[in-house]
């Protein structure tokens, strides 16, 4: 399936159409009482939802006194079903690290999720790059702030005005802010090691999906 990788681009605005489409998988009133239920069953099976998904439909229809017709809706759902489960939205699928429901068909669900598990491969790579590059960021501006509060707190110790437990409160807190800047200092080159390995194995994944067999 790694062919699939490079119809990833071309795919990009069917994808970006369905992700819009999925962020309520209820319906309104005005859908409830317009009754296009082919056309609502198409959008959850495009979108790979099981069509169980009517039976929240019809929560939401009952309250405007409107039953969903179940048969316009399965064809509709079939239809999506179709098209959701190509290998190729298999892939787009587990790339955007979204969940499959395991609703394709027997005929199709094998492919699907070899090319599902590829796309998620590549999500979790991804992801955990992303996830090291947080954590140096997050080291290096708290590094930042324990240097400021240490200069703040050793300069606080001469403050002639302190009492001896107070300056021995400060020389306490200064000594803990020193001990965590030492444990953040050598944090910082393992994580820098680790995004290293990281970005190796992302870079060589993202090859040899993108390859031509």
């Amino acid at each position: 399936m790694r062919e699939i990788f490079l119809k990833f681009v071309a795919a990009a605005a069917v994808v970006l159409t369905l992700a819009g489409c999925s962020g309520n998988p209820s319906v309104s009133e005005s859908q409830c009482v317009a009754g296009d239920w082919q056309t609502v069953g198409y959008r959850d099976g495009v979108n790979g939802l099981r069509s169980t998904q009517l039976l929240q439909h019809q929560d939401a229809c009952v309250q405007h006194d409107v039953i969903p017709d179940r048969t316009t809706y399965m064809l509709g759902w079939t239809q999506g079903m179709r098209e959701y489960c190509k290998p190729l939205n298999a892939f787009v699928t587990g790339e955007r690290g979204q969940r499959y429901y395991n609703v394709c068909s027997a005929s199709m669900d094998h492919d699907f999720q070899v090319a599902y598990n590829e796309g998620r491969e590549l999500y979790l790579a991804r992801a955990a790059v992303a996830n090291l590059e947080r954590k140096i960021i997050a080291r290096e501006n708290r590094l930042e702030v324990l240097k400021a509060e240490i200069v703040s707190s050793a300069t606080s110790q001469f403050d002639p005005l302190l009492t001896p437990a107070q300056r021995i409160d400060l020389i306490a807190y200064t000594q803990r802010l020193t001990e965590e800047k030492s444990r953040i200092q050598a944090e910082i080159p393992e994580l820098e090691d680790q995004l290293s390995e990281r970005a190796k194995r992302l870079d060589a994944l993202t090859q040899t999906l993108a390859s031509v067999t």
